[in-house]
């Protein structure tokens, strides 16, 4: 049957399309064909950016150059004659770095972002539509870490005491709260969530809310920012931003009583902790407790994520 129109389609052998470094990525490219033409030949590329932003408004300097982390192209057919109809082609190829470098996790943010993906374009002539498609693919890089072998969990407590964002004169002015707590753990597994418990000890004031908020701290070289200077100084221009936020409690809680809190890290928009020299990707937790009158006090807790074999 001869289709209406003509296009290409690119399907992965996984259905998640998550990989691994040394792991063959395959799949099918089908690509259907009004009338069957003659082509040149066919090939898939697959491309790995770490894409930096600058923060705020700063723009000096132009914009920061990507840096290539993969860069392979497969011929999936030689030069030939597409039939009428749908045609498929198997492609694949080993996950490696450029170069031989190592690969970074695929990773969605703010300011830096890691992202794979396949592209296939087929020139058709001037009288002709260019047939062009482009899918994302996703890589997860594990590290052996015999540090997360046993959890060690990590207590607090909150006081009006505590605070410090707030001026030592005006401490006496602060309702009267005991906020205390733990994390099962500060070195993270980022398949699994993340979990603790807090519990409200005292508090003179209702409690409306109890909140547990993921933050991304990304920091970009300053010379890549500013355009100028030594590249490869540790010096680093910071900014956070929440990726997601949980209610843990609404209303009043029992006092005394542990809440437990539990987050599932999302996919891509978290990766295991990473520092280069160009850019470093740090996560922190950060509690908040909201009192009925709109006072709201926030402990943040740096955490550090890895990924195992």
């Amino acid at each position: 049957m001869n289709p209406e129109h003509s296009s290409i389609e690119i399907t992965l052998s996984r259905f998640d399309r998550i990989y691994r470094p040394g792991e063959t990525v395959s799949g099918s490219i089908s690509i259907t064909a009004k009338d069957g033409w003659s082509h040149p030949a066919l090939t898939v590329t697959a491309t790995g950016t770490a894409t930096l932003s600058k923060p705020g408004d700063d723009k000096a300097g132009g914009e920061i150059p990507p840096r290539k982390l993969l860069e392979e192209t497969v011929e999936f057919a030689p030069a030939g004659k597409l039939a009428m109809g749908v045609n498929r082609f198997p492609f694949s190829f080993p996950l490696k770095g450029l170069g031989g470098k190592m690969l970074l996790e695929t990773y969605h943010g703010a300011y830096v972002s890691v992202n794979y993906h396949l592209a296939v374009v087929m020139e058709r002539g001037r009288m002709k539509r260019t047939l062009e498609k482009q899918v994302e693919f996703i890589v997860e890089v594990p590290m052996t870490k015999k540090s997360l072998d046993e959890a060690v969990p990590l207590p607090f407590e909150i006081t009006p005491k505590s605070l410090t964002n707030v001026k030592s004169t005006k401490v006496s002015k602060v309702p009267d709260f005991v906020v205390t707590g733990k994390l099962h753990r500060s070195n993270c597994l980022i398949n699994l969530p993340f979990t603790g418990d807090v519990t409200i000890e005292v508090s003179e004031q209702p409690i409306s809310s109890i909140e547990l908020q993921l933050v991304r701290v990304e920091s970009i070289n300053k010379a890549l920012v500013t355009g100028g200077g030594d590249a490869g100084a540790k010096e680093y221009v910071t900014e956070r931003t929440e990726v997601e936020s949980l209610q843990m409690s609404a209303g009043d809680v029992t006092r005394g009583l542990p809440v437990p809190l539990y987050m599932v890290l999302p996919r891509v928009y978290t990766c295991p902790t990473l520092s280069t020299a160009q850019f470093k990707v740090e996560f922190e937790m950060n509690i908040v407790v909201v009192f009925e009158d709109g006072y709201c006090v926030t402990e943040t807790f740096p955490v550090t994520l890895h990924r195992t074999q």
